[in-house]
């Protein structure tokens, strides 16, 4: 009985996954559907269905290619693919336009109808090899295809994009861009970059990334994963991300990191905290010398292990849409260790929501401190 209610759950499970690609217009939407081989980079029409359509041609990452463009790991960063095994890369901004932004474009499998609404998601990451981040990244729609027999900018409508528009500045994890297009009827053709200008384009200098020994590019370069275009009846059937997270406060809790002389591994790792703002998971410069120090009591306790404990506040935890914050959190830090040489078997997480606070008085400042996680050193 019990091989047959795993085979019937099984089959619906594939056949809800097989419901949504084919209510999905955009033929192999996570790249995962390849002909050829990567050898080099600017190899997106490996990538069946895809193209560039200016000379500057984009990459294609695949888990299958062991260096230089594979992935989790690659010449340019370390991300997991957020479907699949692979993903593209794009430069979306350079400053003074140095190096030639990059556009992915594909024929959808259904011309779109005039007054039809789409729901429209894809996933971006910055990769660690970026000197810069930008905002502008979108989508446009169009009844022909972008053809320009040269490597420039490619400026017209852009028809999707975050509601925010921030600058993608996260280097761990992969940040949603979605929003609802109402089709002018006609279009046949999807293509995703920047098309604003330079100087309508804001952008962020960022500092090196000491622990990232890859290829570094002057511009923003983007990791592009899972790209959905679902007809719908109703604005309220797309469920974006950014629509869901109401960000209360981005106020953070901060301590600064401790001298580790006369301590004991374990005492270096139970003092150990690192504290976000409501909703986060990045990173920060100060988060980075934390850990530093964890990293220095693994490498010199080459048997040992580490317990990372993600830790939520009372209202975070009571937000639906923020259910795997406590492992995007989570995930992000063993990346961080993993690119560091440690190996991820040495790695334990949990989450622990909001069952172990910090402060429990309820103020701002108690929230802020309960938004952390916490180290455990195993010898």
């Amino acid at each position: 009985m019990k091989k047959i209610i795993i085979s019937f759950l099984s089959l619906s499970l594939c056949l809800n996954l097989s419901a949504q690609d084919m209510n999905n217009l955009v033929e192999n939407p996570s790249f995962e559907s390849t002909q050829g081989r990567i050898k080099r980079g600017g190899a997106i029409t490996v990538a069946v269905g895809w193209m560039s359509p200016t000379k500057a041609a984009a990459d294609l990452f695949a888990g299958k290619v062991k260096e230089g463009y594979g992935t989790p790991q690659n010449t340019l960063g370390m991300e997991e693919p957020h479907d699949g095994e692979n993903y593209v890369g794009i430069r979306t901004f350079s400053y003074n336009d140095k190096e030639p932004r990059n556009y992915v474009s594909s024929k959808l499998k259904m011309t779109m109808k005039k007054g039809q609404k789409y729901c429209v998601k894809f996933y971006v990451n910055l990769a660690e090899g970026s000197k810069y981040a930008a905002n502008n990244i979108g989508v446009s729609f169009s009844k022909k295809q972008y053809n320009i027999d040269e490597a420039r900018s490619i400026m017209t409508t852009t028809n999707v994009m975050h509601k925010d528009n921030p600058v993608f500045n996260g280097k761990f994890g992969w940040d949603e861009i979605c929003g609802v297009y109402e089709a002018e009827g006609g279009e046949k053709f999807i293509t995703l970059g920047n098309f604003s200008a330079n100087g309508d384009t804001q952008n962020e200098r960022l500092k090196k990334d000491k622990t990232f020994s890859g290829s570094s590019v002057v511009a923003a370069y983007y990791f592009v994963d899972n790209i959905s275009v679902v007809a719908i009846d109703d604005e309220s059937e797309c469920d974006c991300e950014a629509d869901a997270r109401t960000v209360e406060t981005k106020f953070v809790y901060e301590i600064a990191p401790m001298s580790m002389e006369g301590l004991e591994p374990t005492q270096v790792a139970n003092l150990t905290s690192i504290y976000y703002g409501y909703g986060d998971s990045e990173i920060s410069s100060n988060s980075e010398a934390h850990l530093k120090n964890i990293f220095k009591i693994l490498k010199d306790n080459p048997g040992s292990k580490i317990m990372i404990s993600a830790h939520l506040d009372s209202e975070e935890v009571k937000d639906p849409a923020l259910a795997e914050l406590g492992n995007e959190r989570l995930e992000a830090l063993k990346l961080y260790l993993m690119k560091n040489g440690i190996n991820y078997t040495r790695i334990k997480t949990e989450d622990r929501e909001d069952t172990a606070p910090a402060d429990n008085s309820g103020t701002d400042l108690a929230r802020a401190k309960n938004r952390r996680v916490s180290f455990t050193f195993i010898p």
